[in-house]
């Protein structure tokens, strides 16, 4: 028979590719022409929020503001002045002073002052320049300080552009004035230099609220506070709005312009920052959406999509606080209009097949075949794989095609001429006449035998287990159909054999069974479950010294419930964690009580094996002990040496951290597994409980005296106190005391019970053993 063809959506793929090729080039366009300035400094503004920080102190403005302006006159003022106060200056400690004016030429008498106090500070005055853009339109005319000033100061650039809104971003470390290079004032502060036309951002985190500021009327009248400008840069500059020197400062509004420079300034100092502009996080963005666009597993490309963008919006902030500075609204735009898009078209595409076609196999689904009609006169036949989910889990992403095409290939064979279809799990479903179910029954069963040649997958071998089930209700709706079929392979499945048709009688128990699991919260919650206690005898005194709590359902219609029934239900449907839960906090509640009469007594709570796979189970019992304040040592945990076998290592390291704990275990069952001596040494328990079934024959079995007797030795010599189950009668009671074994239960020696009759037997109990 030919062999299904395994289709590839070449064509998809494609556009695919096409689409990706598109965006990626829109994107480097969106960067090249700055698109998505705003964006960035959106971007920016809120990080600087986020980063917002004072400034380092080691900056001082002195400002020509309303006060000054008032106390000497109107600007501008004559250079005597400004002469008095670079004196005042540094005569108050000043370290350097940089002057955001210009100095071209005044009035004679008050620029030869000026000029006596530059050499007077050689090397420690910094002048302005800048470009005049208003004498001709188009043009722009240096504005340089006059030559007698400019060979006595440093002339520095307070030149940055200005944007449209009214505020800067950037700063050159150098500017060109015809053929004068001069630095930047912030680099001048910052003693950090670059080459020309090379710019740096400004860190807006820096609270300009925070940068120390003195009027310019209290310098010259010697009213500044002592030290606060020893050693400090100080920058002089207009703080009047009179004077329109004023500017926007992203997410702290309009700020004269020396404090623009001021915060520069602090930018350079901390640590030169690095620029590594929109290119970088774009290329990560490609990659990003390259993956998402043309990634296999859909639900991982969409991790990998959302973490991408959560990688632009939160890296830079991590980024800048070293001092690396990146503009990622290009990556942006490209990876949220890609997922926006291809998203859009993979949801109308769901949408519009509804899952007709496995994209994998190239079947048809079971959707497409629910599509086609509500009934269909034919049987169906579900199949099942068991543990094809763990099998793809270890597999390469592109090697789940190489697994169906040889899993379909192989049922094939069964389904003759019929047309498969591709369910979820790894589950498949054929149509086929009834009359053919005979002859199909052997393609089963050989089918079976060709699946247990192991498929082999990149190196790899695998066994792969298949089960059939077969639904004939053909009046019924196929949606319920599909449901059955699958049960009924999942039934035969568990049970081990090979095929099963569904049984809709078998349906009221299989209900019965899934409402009590519906159930069984609510019963928790409301009473309806409960502990019973059966006592635990010290043969030696006849005393009470433990009792075994053991789950109880009494149904509100159905009255009591089997624990084998509800207990084995929660442990297949993952729900034993609440149930064992449920128990030990009740346990630990009757025994902290108990210990008032007993202080050695000690409850035993049943573990089931699945919850010797995780962790859970020690913080379970740490929580009870906490809550109940119960000594760890009166708590026993009691586990079959079958449950402890088959969890293997971690098992093993879960009980170890109980028994570090303090908390008592107990080999519960002994003697129906499959435990060897060196196996019940690894286990550290300190309590072998023997089986019920041992203590029930004793009287009349030599063999079963021999083997209770060898058990008990045994136990002895690795350090382990021995229980006795199904202690029926006062002989067998004696028997056990005379052989040594320290505790007996069963209904001699009491019945399980509610809380309250168990403390009537305990309190005589121990007044008995306290007498004695």
């Amino acid at each position: 028979m030919r062999r299904p063809r395994i289709r590839r959506n070449s064509e998809a793929s494609g556009s695919n590719r096409k689409l990706l090729g598109w965006l990626v080039l829109l994107s480097l366009l969106f960067g090249v022409v700055e698109f998505g300035k705003p964006l960035d400094l959106a971007l920016r503004n809120l990080r600087d929020k986020a980063r917002a920080q004072s400034v380092s102190g080691k900056i001082v403005v002195v400002g020509i503001d309303d006060k000054a302006l008032s106390n000497v006159g109107p600007w501008q003022w004559n250079r005597r002045e400004l002469a008095s106060l670079t004196d005042r200056l540094f005569k108050q400690g000043a370290d350097r002073v940089f002057f955001d004016l210009y100095f071209q030429r005044m009035e004679a008498k008050g620029d030869r002052q000026f000029i006596e106090v530059l050499d007077r500070h050689r090397g420690r005055v910094f002048v302005a320049s800048g470009l005049d853009n208003s004498s001709t339109p188009g043009t722009s005319r240096p504005i340089l300080p006059m030559p007698e000033i400019d060979s006595r100061a440093e002339t520095v650039s307070v030149m940055r552009w200005i944007h449209y809104w009214n505020g800067a971003t950037t700063v050159s470390y150098r500017r060109q004035f015809g053929d004068r290079v001069v630095r930047a004032m912030e680099a001048a502060i910052a003693g950090v230099d670059g080459e020309t036309g090379e710019e740096f951002p400004i860190d807006y985190s820096y609270r300009i609220s925070s940068v120390p500021y003195v009027s310019a009327a209290d310098v010259l009248t010697d009213s500044v506070r002592p030290g606060a400008l020893k050693g400090k840069s100080v920058i002089v500059g207009v703080n009047s709005a009179l004077l329109e020197d004023v500017f926007l400062a992203p997410g702290q509004g309009r700020v004269a312009g020396v404090f623009i420079i001021a915060v520069g300034a602090e930018t350079l100092m901390k640590q030169r920052p690095i620029v590594l502009g929109w290119l970088p996080p774009w290329l990560f963005a490609v990659g990003v959406t390259a993956w998402f666009v043309l990634g296999r597993r859909r639900k991982l490309a969409m991790g990998v999509g959302a973490l991408g963008i959560a990688t632009l919006l939160g890296a830079p902030l991590a980024l800048e606080y070293k001092s690396i500075f990146v503009d990622v609204a290009p990556a942006l735009f490209l990876a949220i209009v890609t997922m926006i898009i291809v998203g859009w078209q993979r949801f109308g595409a769901a949408q519009q097949s509804q899952g007709a076609i496995n994209p994998v196999s190239g079947l048809k689904t079971v959707n497409a075949l629910l599509r086609e009609g509500l009934s269909d006169p034919n049987i169906l036949v579900a199949v099942r794989l068991r543990r094809y989910a763990d099998i793809v889990s270890t597999l390469p992403p592109d090697s789940e095609r190489d697994l169906l095409g040889q899993v379909v290939s192989r049922l094939a064979m069964g389904a003759g001429q019929a047309q498969l279809l591709h369910g979820d799990d790894g589950n498949f479903f054929w149509l086929m006449p009834e009359a053919e179910l005979a002859s199909v029954v052997d393609r089963f069963k050989a089918l079976q035998l060709i699946f247990r040649n192991p498929i082999r997958v990149t190196d790899k071998s695998f066994d792969v287990d298949v089960f059939f089930g077969v639904d004939r209700e053909v009046h019924m709706p196929l949606s319920h159909r599909l449901a059955s079929a699958l049960a009924a392979a999942h039934a035969v499945a568990e049970e081990g054999g090979c095929w099963k048709i569904h049984d809709p009688s078998s349906t009221g128990a299989r209900e019965w069974a899934l409402s009590l699991l519906g159930e069984l919260d609510q019963a928790i919650d409301a009473g309806d479950i409960w502990v019973a206690y059966q006592p635990k005898m010290e043969l030696a005194t006849g005393a009470i010294v433990g009792a075994e709590a053991l789950v109880r359902w009494t149904h509100t219609t159905r009255g009591p419930i089997d624990p084998a029934e509800f207990v084995e239900m929660a442990e297949r449907h993952g729900r034993i964690d609440r149930l064992t839960a449920f128990v030990l906090n009740e346990a630990a509640r009757a025994a902290a009580a108990a210990i008032a009469y007993h202080p050695s007594f000690a409850i035993s709570v049943n573990i089931s094996p699945q919850l010797l796979a995780t962790r859970e189970v020690v913080d379970m019992v740490r929580r009870a002990l906490r809550k109940h304040r119960l000594p760890a040592s009166a708590l026993v945990l009691e586990i079959t040496e079958t449950a402890a076998m088959l969890e293997g290592q971690t098992a093993l390291k879960l009980l170890e951290e109980l028994r570090a704990m303090g908390v008592e275990l107990s080999i519960d069952d002994y003697g129906t597994g499959m435990s060897t001596l060196a196996y019940l040494r690894r286990i550290p328990a300190n309590e072998l409980k023997v089986d019920k079934r041992f203590a029930a024959s004793l009287l009349s079995s030599p063999e079963d005296q021999a083997v209770m007797r060898s058990t008990v030795e045994l136990a002895h010599t690795l350090g382990m106190k021995v229980v006795a189950e199904g202690v029926e009668t006062a002989e067998t009671l004696q028997m056990l005391r005379t052989m040594g074994c320290e505790i007996g239960q069963g209904y001699h020696i009491g019945r399980p019970m509610e809380w309250l009759s168990f403390m009537e037997i305990l309190e005589p109990s121990s007044k008995r053993a306290a007498d004695g």
